[in-house]
């Protein structure tokens, strides 16, 4: 080598040390193939490096620019792979031209190239330099041996360039372990302190070697003596004796155990655990010892409790009155299914008593529900003190009960235990301050005499309790095959009522009422009679209670009101009557939301102005629920209706609510009307409904006037009016026209004059039956 050449290499050698030492790697590398491409005929130049055994695309320079890829050569199709590995397997050099050595590599390689140079640099290759030309290989070739040095000594270079980022990436490693032991550290650390979980391991030996915090919770556990110590030394001996025979099952079978224990608290409470211990091997799959994850399960264990208790309150509410605690209609149809299963068994005889309590409503209405459920309570306790264990006694209705005996074999002890009941239950009870007694009507069916399966016998027990209240209450009757003909009948004369309503069967008759001083007429109650095509007149005592039980009481009520208001709108036009006319109103139809507004619909169609109407409600029926009849009595009266109390003395009068109520008449009932001149008590009461009235403005009238000693008498202590036999039967429409002269009433015929102590026949009287 030329003195010349010598200077050169030492320059370059000087240059190349300055460049690596100045230089990060990828600038070295890109400076590398600056060099070979400062040769004019190089059109590419790629760098590829050895790397753990896989060749990798470095960098490339072309005529375009430099780009560094850092790439395994597997992926880069524009480059001969298989020329190159052959190169750095065989540690030589390989040039190509490509017309005339190898056409096939031209796929692979620009259509332009035309020689190919391959140069390994060291003796066992660390990299190689991949050189493409458009020139003939020769040409090629002695740009090639120019750069040769250069590429000879980029191998000190290369391998340092390889070994700095061998060093980097190992650095860049240790520091993502150092970081993930770091982060893992962060993790554990967090599940250690902040985790709601119980958690230890322990070693072989038994020793605690980490702890959650929770631990600490733990009696007798203390943060400075922990770790390190044995669970017999780190808290109480009663619970750590369990604890190691669970981590000695652990250790022994190396599987996972799972049990329940209660540990104490620092503050003294027990909870509940739930713990898993597992074992822990090492790398090679040893024991190495015992993790336990203990989770406080107190709260969801109380938790279930508490629902379990829920469950059951459900339960009893589904199948349990609420207010008694007896069974209800579903749980007395499942007992009694059993009851009758098990006598079909045995043949003996299942008792069913239905049991419905006499005039419920009226102890509701007068003393209010409160009170009505404290009876029903009474009921039900002396119902189940006079039964067996076997027996049941439940609740199916608002005031009704059933009792189901089992294994009865005589009938007469049947009828005493009946009869026992009724005596029990018509013992006086004090509710609210008031010495209260109450009846019930019993209905009896038997298995299998009056039905095999549970609808029948409580429809034949239904019949019979009817049967027991139409027979005058508080006493019982067993089912007899004639009363389902009964019940037919009170079917039938429902559907025709309801049929009579609708084709105007129904007709309207008056009762005169009279000014006790001058024996003028001062008024009219309409009465409602019922001719029936078939039956003839229907006693209202009979369709009247029907209407009440079944609704049917409202549309009767409107048809009442119609026709009443049309037929007074009549006799006002003629100039015949121009008083008022009196209708009595049922509780149900007073109750009815609308009343006041439908009302008035009808006093608009008749075109019959409101004062000529006045509205008769019973005392019971005012005084339930005063507060919402206080509003309905303001909305009726601001029409200009008049309102009046009739049966007045027969309920619970408030006083405070009377004297609030918007009314202008009492109307004394006829039951103290009856024996007025000789019973003292009557009198009395009378008397004191007179001055009452008159004491608070109104005016008092008194029906069920029958005798001429009657008026007389009410007369002298003051009473207004009067209506009864002893002025005028009910008579209709027609008739009392042609009794109307000039707006008065001249009697004719229709007077029936009885003597003190008669009686009238038809004087009974219930709402419309008159």
């Amino acid at each position: 080598m030329s003195s010349y050449q010598n200077h050169e290499v030492t320059h370059l050698i000087r240059k190349f040390q300055s460049l690596f030492a100045e230089l990060e790697p990828g600038q070295i590398v890109e400076r590398l193939l600056r060099l070979s491409m400062a040769r004019p005929v190089i059109e590419n130049c790629t760098l590829i490096s050895m790397r753990d055994e896989q060749l990798w695309v470095e960098a490339t320079i072309s005529r375009h620019g430099f780009a560094q890829v850092a790439e395994p050569l597997s992926s880069r199709a524009d480059l001969p792979g298989d020329i190159i590995r052959a190169a750095f397997s065989q540690s030589k050099a390989i040039e190509v031209d490509l017309p005339a050595d190898l056409q096939e590599v031209t796929a692979t390689c620009s259509t332009r190239t035309r020689s190919l140079v391959l140069r390994p640099v060291g003796a066992a290759p660390v990299a190689l330099f991949y050189c493409e030309a458009n020139c003939p290989l020769p040409q090629l070739q002695e740009q090639a041996n120019w750069l040769n040095s250069i590429w000879q000594f980029s191998e000190l270079v290369l391998v340092q360039l390889l070994q700095s980022r061998q060093t980097h990436q190992l650095e860049e490693s240790v520091q993502q372990q150092v970081e993930s032991l770091w982060t893992s550290q962060a993790y554990l650390d967090a599940i250690v302190r902040h985790s709601p979980t119980l958690i230890t391991i322990k070693d072989l030996a038994g020793r605690l070697v980490l702890v959650s915090d929770h631990m600490y919770d733990l009696q007798g556990a203390e943060q400075s003596s922990v770790i390190g110590a044995t669970v017999s030394e780190a808290i109480d001996q009663d619970v750590s004796s369990r604890i190691l025979a669970a981590d000695r099952q652990v250790m022994e079978t190396q599987a996972t155990v799972e049990t329940q224990m209660e540990l104490r608290h620092k503050d003294g409470v027990v909870h509940s655990y739930w713990l898993v211990k597992f074992p822990l091997k090492g790398r090679d799959g040893e024991l190495i010892g015992v993790c336990t994850i203990g989770t406080d399960i107190s709260e969801r264990l109380a938790a279930e409790h508490r629902l379990r208790e829920q469950q059951s309150q459900l339960a009893i509410m589904a199948f349990h009155d609420e207010l008694t605690g007896l069974p209800n209609r579903s749980l007395f149809y499942d007992r009694f299914q059993h009851s009758l299963a098990r006598c079909r068994r045995s043949g003996c005889q299942v008792v069913l008593m239905l049991l419905d309590v006499d005039r419920f409503k009226l102890i509701n209405d007068s003393l209010t529900h409160e009170a009505g459920d404290i009876l029903l309570q009474v009921i039900a306790q002396r119902l189940k003190d006079h039964v067996r264990d076997m027996d049941t006694v439940a609740r199916i209705g608002g005031d009704e009960f059933v009792v189901v005996l089992e294994s009865i074999q005589d009938g007469d002890d049947v009828a005493q235990m009946a009869q026992q009941m009724l005596n029990e239950i018509a013992l006086p009870t004090s509710i609210r301050g008031h010495e209260l007694a109450t009846s019930v009507s019993m209905g009896i069916g038997v298995y299998p005499h009056d039905g095999d399966c549970v609808e029948t016998l409580v429809k034949n027990a239904e019949a019979a309790m009817y049967m027991a209240k139409e027979a005058g209450k508080n006493n019982f009757k067993f089912f007899t095959e004639d009363m389902n003909t009964q019940a037919v009948k009170s079917l039938m004369l429902e559907n025709e009522l309801r049929r009579a309503i609708e084709t105007d069967q129904l007709s309207l008759y008056y009762q005169p009422q009279f000014e006790l001083g001058s024996s003028e007429m001062a008024g009219v109650e309409v009465l409602v009679r019922w001719q029936h095509p078939q039956r003839g007149l229907v006693s209202p005592l009979h369709f009247i209670p029907l209407a009440e039980e079944t609704g049917l009481i409202v549309p009767l009520g409107d048809w009442v009101l119609r026709h009443a208001c049309r037929q007074a709108k009549i006799w006002l036009d003629q100039g015949k009557y121009s008083k008022k006319i009196a209708i009595n109103l049922s509780p149900r139809q007073f109750r009815q939301h609308n009343f006041s507004r439908r009302l008035a619909e009808i006093l608009a169609q008749a075109e019959l102005p409101a004062q000529h109407l006045e509205l008769e409600i019973t005392e019971t029926c005012a005084m339930e629920q005063a507060g919402h009849t206080i509003n309905m009595m303001e909305e009726i009266t601001a029409m200009g209706v008049s309102l009046a109390i009739d049966d007045f003395g027969t309920g619970y009068s408030s006083l405070a609510y009377l004297k609030k109520f918007p009314i202008q008449k009492l109307k004394i009932d006829r039951s103290f009307v009856k024996d007025i001149t000789t019973d003292v008590n009557d009198a009395a009461i009378a008397q004191s409904i007179i001055s009452l009235a008159h004491n608070m403005s109104l005016k008092v009238i008194a029906e069920g006037v029958e005798y001429v000693e009657q008026a007389h008498w009410l007369r002298q202590r003051g009473c207004d009016l009067a209506q009864g036999f002893h002025y005028s039967r009910p008579i209709s429409a027609e008739r009392l026209s042609s009794q109307l002269q000039a707006g008065q009433f001249v009697p004719q015929a229709n007077v029936v004059r009885l003597a003190a102590g008669s009686t009238a026949l038809g004087a009974a009287r219930s709402g419309w039956a008159d």
